[in-house]
C-alpha cells in the first residue's frame, strides 16, 4: 500500500457529528470489524466484544439515554457545562457498543501493577477503535468516539444485555456524513518530538494545558 494514501486517510478522518440518511452495507461493515479484528493486543488477547445494532429502536433509546444525562448535567451547572449533545446516534445506519473482556488483563504475566495492565487493556480496546474508524473513513463513511460514562452505563447495559463481566467503554456511530468538519489545526511534529533525550524547553506551560485549540 502507498503510505501516502494511509496517511490521507489519517488526514481526513474526522469525529462526525452531524449524519444524513444512507445505509451502510453489510460488506462495509463486515470490512470496519475485519479492521478491528487485526489491532493489536497485549499478550495477543483481543479483548473486545462488540455490539452492532441497526434496530431503530435501540438508537432512539440511546439518544433518549445521552440527552437525559445531558440535561442533568446541564440543571447542575448550566453555565459553565459544555457538553456537546449525541442527538446524531439516533441517525446513524450502525452503531457499535465497544466493550471489553477484563478478564484478559489475567494473561499478561509480564506486567504485575494492576495499573500497568489496565494501560494495556484499554490500549489494545483503544487500537480496535481507531482501526474501525480508519476503515470506515476510507470508505468515505462518518465516525465519532463517545464516552460511556457512570450516568449512562446502567441503562446502556440492559438495553444490549451486556453481561456483569464486561466493560463498556464506548458508543461508536456509523453513518454517511450530512457535513464534514474542517480539520483542526495540530501540533506540529517538531513540538512534540525529542532527539534522544526530552527536552525540557518544549514542555507545555500550564497556560498551554487546554483543548487544542482554545474555543
Amino acid at each position: 500500500m502507498d503510505p501516502k494514501n494511509l496517511l490521507e486517510v489519517i488526514q481526513t478522518r474526522r469525529s462526525v457529528r452531524v449524519y444524513k440518511r444512507g445505509k451502510v452495507t453489510d460488506q462495509q461493515l463486515e470490512t470496519i470489524l475485519e479492521a478491528a479484528r487485526w489491532a493489536p493486543s497485549g499478550a495477543n488477547t483481543q479483548p473486545w466484544e462488540l455490539v452492532v445494532t441497526r434496530d431503530r429502536e435501540k438508537m432512539r433509546r440511546i439518544r433518549q439515554i445521552y440527552d437525559n444525562e445531558w440535561r442533568e448535567r446541564k440543571r447542575e451547572d448550566p453555565i459553565n457545562y459544555k457538553g456537546l449533545k449525541k442527538d446524531y446516534v439516533g441517525d446513524v445506519s450502525v452503531i457499535v457498543l465497544v466493550c471489553g473482556d477484563a478478564r484478559t488483563k489475567q494473561v499478561y504475566l509480564t506486567t504485575r501493577q494492576p495499573a500497568d495492565r489496565e494501560k494495556l487493556f484499554q490500549a489494545s480496546i483503544a487500537n480496535a477503535v481507531q482501526q474501525m474508524m480508519l476503515a470506515a473513513a476510507s470508505m468515505n463513511l462518518g465516525t465519532v468516539w463517545v464516552s460511556v460514562r457512570e450516568e449512562v452505563e446502567p441503562e446502556l447495559r440492559e438495553l444490549f444485555k451486556v453481561p456483569t463481566s464486561l466493560r463498556l467503554l464506548w458508543v461508536v456511530p456509523i453513518g454517511h456524513a450530512r457535513s464534514w468538519p474542517a480539520a483542526k489545526p495540530r501540533r506540529n511534529p517538531a513540538a512534540f518530538t525529542h532527539l534522544e533525550v526530552y527536552d525540557s524547553r518544549k514542555l507545555r506551560k500550564e497556560s498551554e494545558i487546554r483543548a487544542w485549540p482554545k474555543s
